[in-house]
């Protein structure tokens, strides 16, 4: 009885965390919702009051990899290097994966 009623408060617990904290929203994806093209609906959540999670990120605000759909990485194909990415380190491209 008692494996029980821990079984059925693990469950509980997840069921709680899950539904009440929501989902935290990638930090490159928090901004004013006027530089959001599109919006991501549900419960995300953004540290900084007044930003909002941009599903998608007009392209005149597109300085992170993620916004370009790439992954910063020590080398790639020339064809493939988005240059106006800040976020990658010095010796790593912002490598565009999908055209």
């Amino acid at each position: 009885m008692n494996h029980l009623f821990r079984l059925i408060a693990l469950i509980l617990c997840s069921f709680l965390i899950i539904n009440v904290c929501g989902e935290i929203c990638p930090a490159e994806n928090c901004l004013t919702p006027d530089k959001c093209e599109e919006l991501i609906k549900g419960d995300t959540t953004c540290p900084t009051q007044g930003e909002s999670c941009c599903s998608v990120v007009k392209s005149e605000f597109r300085t992170h990899c993620r916004h370009h759909g790439g992954e910063c990485m020590d080398s790639c194909a020339k064809t493939l290097i988005r240059e106006n990415a800040i976020d990658c380190a010095e010796n790593q491209h912002c490598c565009v994966l999908v055209k």
